[in-house]
């Protein structure tokens, strides 16, 4: 076996053990739901239920859920790329339709993909944004358990306690993440580049943009009266899936009781995290039962009403998502086609200057003290700084004068309105304020609430990051055994390469981000 094929055999390898788990981990769930319920029985609830108009009812309330779910993460967006509505919901519903069909939760990175491509936005930002949902989920689903509960006296068998303490430290943790990614930002960078300055260049640089693109995934919050509406939307959201387990209840001859609904939805949704085949069959009947007969519900009644929301729950968004999945495939197809057209040598076609040929442009003093805004103070000191500084900002002019004609034209007016804005609040020059003074004002654009300040900085934020902290000083001053970088550059020239078409790259992607809200 050739190095090339080994990673190819471990990642199928890998794949293969995941799907033998999830279809494993179904058997097991559906012989612990139906051990002791006979076929007949089965047969003689579902023969009885009243689906007309209890099914369509539950699909509508179901799918009104996904249409919020599609302005939440339109909403989420909307400080960094346009989406429109529609789009919005496409990309949400193709995430779960592909959880639908493939294992392993593969939908997350379906919709991470098409979010990339449609909005222009960094994939791994995409992730963050589907992981930032996902939180929000966990914690309105546990409030709702709760609620349920508190209104349901004496329902609090030993197996849902168990499972209300791992939800609540599983998402207590992922929220915490997310407050710390919205409230020190800068931090969690300064940081990223500390450990991983002992490392190859390529990492290092890697990581930095990576962890730039995940927090810009969740700045959306801090915006002022932002996190509100989020939530409500969240809480919405579950509410809408609540109707789909509150209508089938009358359907199998129960009360439409909203309590047992929220309790039944609440732990499905709990119980179906834990790894199973596409579409989380077993695990998902086995938890709804359980919660049902936790009411006192015979389990072969409480067997039928879960396979019945199972139905509601997996055919409809599947077959929306399969819609999705073709008419998004046919239009991905004939824009790779149109863009071969246009483009017969590829994106760079044509010669390239090679690292360290041309020498980076002088930097102007309103850049200069940018750079120091965005670049957090660390523990070295001012000597290593004052000599760090002005290089970084040097290379930090060069990324910016590689950017296409138009962005270099939008980032100089954009630039301009800032400096009116400092005079304004300031009475001087960004160039006269302090370095404290500075850094407050620098990083309230570049990690504050307003998203049109956030993409203002975003080209210079992580490349002076970046540079700074690649500086043969600053390497030998805060790590003093990392082995040395080349000292003719701030940057590896393996590095500078990767940065150069990282930076063309998201050039592209800014080009297709106006056109990204009109695509559905």
């Amino acid at each position: 076996m050739t190095k090339a094929e080994a990673p190819t055999h471990g990642s199928a390898l890998a794949r293969g053990l995941t799907l033998l788990l999830g279809l494993a981990s179904s058997a097991g769930f559906l012989y612990l739901a139906s051990r002791r319920i006979t076929l007949s029985e089965l047969e003689r609830t579902l023969r009885e239920a009243q689906l007309w108009p209890w099914l369509p009812l539950a699909v509508l309330c179901y799918l009104t859920g996904h249409l919020v779910r599609g302005l939440r993460c339109q909403r989420l967006v909307s400080g960094e790329a346009r989406l429109s509505w529609i789009t919005a919901t496409h990309v949400v519903v193709l995430g779960y339709a592909v959880n639908n069909l493939l294992p392993a939760r593969l939908g997350e990175l379906a919709r991470a993909g098409m979010l990339a491509e449609r909005s222009g936005l960094p994939f791994v930002q995409g992730l963050s944004l589907t992981f930032l949902e996902r939180v929000l989920d966990g914690v309105v689903m546990l409030g709702l358990l709760l609620l349920a509960l508190a209104t349901l006296p004496g329902v609090r068998p030993e197996w849902l306690e168990a499972t209300i303490g791992l939800g609540a430290a599983l998402f207590t943790t992922a929220l915490g993440v997310v407050l710390a990614a919205v409230l020190a930002p800068s931090l969690i960078l300064r940081w990223t580049s500390r450990l991983t300055q002992n490392v190859s260049a390529r990492i290092h640089d890697a990581a930095v943009r990576q962890v730039d693109s995940a927090l810009c995934g969740v700045a959306h919050l801090g915006q002022p009266g932002a996190a509100l509406p989020i939530l409500g939307l969240s809480v919405l959201t579950w509410l809408c899936e609540a109707g789909l387990f509150l209508c089938l209840l009358p359907a199998l001859g129960m009360a439409p009781d909203p309590r047992v609904a929220l309790l039944a939805m609440t732990v499905t949704n709990l119980g179906i995290l834990v790894p199973s085949s596409p579409g989380f069959i077993g695990p998902f009947h086995y938890f709804c039962m359980q919660a049902l007969a936790a009411v006192g519900v015979a389990e072969a009644r409480g067997l039928s009403y879960a396979a019945l929301v199972h139905v509601g729950f997996y055919v409809p968004i599947t077959l929306w998502g399969l819609g999705i999945l073709f008419g998004y495939g046919v239009q991905l197809s004939q824009a790779v086609r149109d863009q071969r057209r246009a483009l017969p040598g590829g994106l760079f076609d044509g010669p390239l200057d090679a690292p360290g040929s041309q020498p980076d442009p002088e930097s102007t003093p309103t850049l200069l003290a940018l750079c120091d805004g965005l670049i957090p103070h660390g523990t070295e000191g001012d000597a290593a700084r004052a000599e760090a500084l002005p290089s970084a900002a040097r290379f930090t002019a060069a990324q910016l004068s590689a950017l296409p004609l138009r962005l270099r034209i939008l980032f100089a007016l954009g630039l301009g309105g800032f400096r009116v804005l400092t005079w304004l609040r300031f009475g001087r020059p960004l160039t006269r304020l302090t370095s404290a003074q500075r850094a407050r004002w620098v990083g309230g654009f570049a990690y504050g609430r307003v998203g049109l300040f956030r993409q203002l900085m975003r080209a210079p934020r992580a490349t002076a990051v970046l540079a700074y902290y690649e500086h043969p000083r600053l390497r030998a001053e805060l790590l003093p055994g990392a082995p040395a970088r080349p000292t003719e550059r701030i940057i590896s020239s393996e590095s500078l390469t990767q940065g150069r078409v990282a930076t063309e790259r998201n050039s592209s992607e800014s080009l297709t981000r106006d056109r990204g809200g009109q695509r559905d």
